[in-house]
This record gives structure tokens, sequence and C-alpha cells, in this order.
């Protein structure tokens, strides 16, 4: 009976154990579908209640744990394969421009609507180390059977894809990509932009809260994601929430450009919801060049740059520099410093003009010459003659004689071996007498101009060297002698805003190592 007894209790005790045991593992079980479910989900049900500002609230140190095959861009030619709508499409020479200002070799294909890919393999060597499609919608939908050769070939070779998605008047207010689980909301208007810090994509690109204020346009599109294997670049909102389907918040952020991490199919891809326009999506088009070619399609983040400021002591009576503007110069030049190591104006100065304007005028240049050793300077022709018109080398020498003993006087440095033409004369096409007159009078080295091969576009200036000379491609910012006053600035104050904040010249210096 005793047995019976201790048998009946040691059952119990197995029982109690097994439910414990049951119990414990359907917490656990629970506990960690109910964080993969919050992993996926909390993006979009945090994002409507932060604010730019507080993107470190956002789970996206999650994601840059996971990652897909390495790319290996040995296994591929350094060369990016664009898709484009036609020959003259505007976004498909914006995405030509900046891989040509990049230096990166590329090849151009019609999208086609039907019909066959083109050769992606040479001799067991990808031929292309990059996809990019100015219309991503050519890519999702099409035909199976090229649809499956072109991922086989980028999971093989470990290429990912960049497109592009913009609404037009035939889209869809909403809709799901075809082959991907997400829908994208097209023709919105978006404001408050702002990056996701925690991007591995950013290189070029630094994360920081940008200003306020609406994008142009109404045709933007945005990426409503709530899986881990997308992660959002870059956030905004909308200006009319209450058009999305289901209506978002007022304070919602919305992602304009997404990074598929490739969890999903293995291939990675960098997803934008408008076009080139817009100078921050350029710097993420860069970024993303260079992450998803293994970094081997990538710009150096070191960049050299030589401001020269020609023709001192040049201009008629009015325009010319006073003290205020020489002492604005050197304050620019010590705020530019704090940034920019050894940072120098370099100043191109013509001795004739020395003291041939107003009194406030003159005195502007005996402040110049007093922060002489301040400065850098070049010589830029005595008379600031274009050396052309000088058919003789005698002559042209003794107007550099003129400016060379004009510097001696003052105590302007006469060693730098770097000169620059008026309106680049004489240094392409050639002009002999200005090489030789430059050796002999100066010592000459170095010298620029933008005219080689031809002014426009600017992305193909190139060098040369010429009689022991070596020219430098120069860049130009849009100011010119006759353009030095703010508010009469061709166009208004605006362009050259816009030049600067992410226009023309902003770029100059992104896509030019040396400027």
């Amino acid at each position: 009976m005793s047995f019976i007894m201790k048998l009946h209790r040691h059952f119990q005790r197995t029982v109690i154990l097994l439910a414990t045991f049951c119990m414990v593992s359907i917490v656990i079980s629970a506990y960690y579908l109910y964080n993969g479910y919050k992993q996926e989900n909390e993006l979009s049900e945090i994002s409507s209640e932060v604010e730019c500002g507080d993107l470190q609230l956002l789970p996206y140190k999650l994601m840059e744990m996971k990652t897909v095959k390495p790319i290996d861009p040995l296994r591929t030619h350094l060369v990016v394969l664009v898709f484009v709508e036609s020959q003259y499409s505007t976004l498909g020479q914006d995405i030509i421009t900046i891989l040509e200002s990049s230096r990166f070799q590329f090849h151009i294909e019609i999208a086609p609507g039907k019909g066959d890919l083109p050769v992606l393999i040479d001799k067991n060597k990808g031929k292309y180390a990059l996809i990019v499609y100015e219309n991503i919608l050519k890519y999702a939908n099409m035909d199976s059977w090229n649809r499956g050769l072109l991922d086989k070939y980028c999971i093989e070779y470990g290429v990912g894809v960049i497109g592009f998605h913009k609404g037009n008047e035939n889209s869809l207010q909403s809709s799901q990509l075809k082959g991907f689980p997400f829908h994208v909301h097209s023709n919105l208007g978006i404001k408050d932009c702002c990056i996701n810090p925690h991007s591995p994509l950013l290189h070029v690109t630094k994360s920081s809260k940008l200003e306020k204020g609406p994008l142009l346009g109404n045709d933007w599109a945005v990426f409503q994601i709530n899986h881990t294997a997308y992660q959002p670049v870059i956030f905004a909102k909308v200006k009319t929430p209450e058009n999305l389907s289901p209506p978002a918040a007022k304070s919602a952020l919305h992602a304009t450009v997404i990074h598929d991490l490739g969890l999903h199919d293995g291939i990675q891809r960098v997803l934008f919801g408008n076009n080139l326009n817009f100078w921050l999506h350029k710097l993420i088009f860069i970024d993303a060049i260079s992450f998803l070619s293994g970094k081997k399609l990538r710009l150096s983040l070191d960049r050299y740059i030589l401001v020269d400021i020609d023709d001192i002591f040049v201009g008629k009576e009015g325009t010319r520099m006073n003290t205020n503007d020489v002492q604005a110069l050197l304050d620019t030049q010590n705020l530019l410093r704090a940034q920019i190591t050894n940072f120098t104006f370099n100043l191109g100065f013509s001795g004739k003009f020395y003291h041939t304007g107003t009194e406030e005028e003159d005195e502007g240049d005996d402040l110049l010459l007093r922060s002489v050793d301040e400065f850098w300077w070049f010589p830029h022709m005595w008379s600031h003659m274009q050396p052309h018109l000088f058919h003789n080398e005698s002559s042209l020498v003794e107007q550099m004689i003129l400016n060379k003993k004009f510097a001696l006087e003052h105590g302007i440095p006469t060693d730098l071996g770097y000169a620059v033409a008026p309106h680049h004369s004489g240094v392409y096409p050639v002009h002999v007498q200005l090489y030789d007159a430059w050796k002999k009078v100066w010592n000459i080295r170095v010298t620029s101009t933008e005219e080689y091969p031809h002014l426009k576009p600017a992305r193909y200036r190139r060098g040369f060297i010429h009689k022991n000379i070596m020219v430098l491609p120069r860049q130009t910012c849009g100011l010119f002698t006759h353009t030095i006053f703010y508010k009469e600035y061709p166009g208004g104050p605006k362009e050259l805003d816009k030049s600067i904040q992410g226009g023309e010249l902003f770029f100059t210096v992104v896509l030019n190592p040396v400027s």
C-alpha cells in the first residue's frame, strides 16, 4: 500500500513539473513572439510620435546587426549598368552626370518593356558591379524569366540595385510594389526632411537635423514598411497626411528613401521616392553607389580646396574693396580655418590699378598690403590684359616685370610658382609666348584654367602639362568682378544661396577631390 502511495505522489510531482515547464515555455515563446512582432511594427508606432531630432529613439540599431552575403567586388568589373527610360530623360541624365563627375565607368541601356537583358557575364566574371533603374517599376514589373535571370546574377555576384519611384498623374495613390512586402504612397507633398543616423549607407552624407520646411513638388512617394529587412534612410513628414490610406498623424515620419538589407531575397537595394532634384537624394545616391559596390566605387572624404580671388585692385570706382571688405575677408578666412586646415585665400593682383579708386577704396588697398602675410598671392598681369593679345614674348615679359616690381616694393611674395592669366587667355588654346614669359619672369610651375578641353560641362574639365607647367582644371563658383553685390546677383540672391546650399557650388566641392 505504501508503495502505491509513493508512486501516486511521484506521479503528482511529475505532472506538476510538466505543467510548470509548459507554462514557462509558453511565457518564453510569447515573449519572443511579442518582441519579434514589436521589432517589425515599432517603427510605424513610434515614428508617429517623434520629431527628426528624436531619431535616436527609433529601433534601427537592431537592424544593423543583420547582414547578407558580403559583397565581393573582385568578381565583377567596376562598371555600373544604368537602365534609363530614354536617351534624353531628365533623371537619366542626372544619374549619368553624377557617375561621370565621380569618374565611374558605366554602361547605358534603354529599360526594356519586354525582351532580353544585356549580357551580364563575361568569362565567368560579372560585367557590372551595380545596377541602376531610372524607373523601379520597370524592374518590379519585369517578366518572370528575365527577372529571375537578373536576380540570380545579383545573388551570385553580390550585385546591388538602385531604383527610383516618382509619382505622376497615372500613379495609384497607394500600391504595393510587385514582389516586395511594402506599400508605396504616391503623389504627395512632404516637409521637414531628416536622415536616419544608423543607416550603414552614410559616407559622404552626415546625419543631422535639417531645417524644417516644405520640399518642392507634390510628386513624392513614401514607403510604408513594417519589416526589419527594410531600413529607412531619409525621413520626412507628409504635408497632407489625411491623403494617406489609412490617414496618418501629422507628426508621423515616413521614409522617402529605403535600404533593402537583402534579408528577403539576398539582394540589397536602395529605393528613392523621387528623382535627384533634391540635393540630399544626390548625396545618398553617391553613398548608395559606394556601399552597394563594396566601397570600390567610392569618393574619398579628403578635399583639397584653393580659393583664387582674381582681379585684386581691379575695378571701377564704387566696386572695389574698402577697409570693411578687407576685414570681412580676414574674418571669413579665420572662420574657414577653424574647419579647414591651413585655409588661405589666394589673391591675384594687377599692380597697375593700385590706388585708382575712391579714398575709402584706396584705404582698402592699403589694408590689404598691410595684411600681405595673411594671404597667398599670385600675379594676374600688370594691366589685366589678356596675354593672347600680345604678339611677342618681349611685350609680355615687360608687363610681367612691372607686376613683379610692384610686388617687391610692397612685400608681396614672388616665389609661389603659381599664376593665372586674365580670362584664362593663352593657357588653352596655348599661347606659347605666355608660357615662355611665365618661366623667365616668375618661374611659374602651376597654373589653372576652366577652358580645357571645354568650358561646359564643368565635369569634363581636365588638366594637362605644357612646357613643364602643370595646368590644373579650374572650377568656378558663380562670382565674378561684375557679380560682387549680393542683392544684385543675376536671378536674385536666392540663386546664389541655392548654388551654395546643395546646388552647383556645393556639388562642385563634393564631386571634385581638388577644386
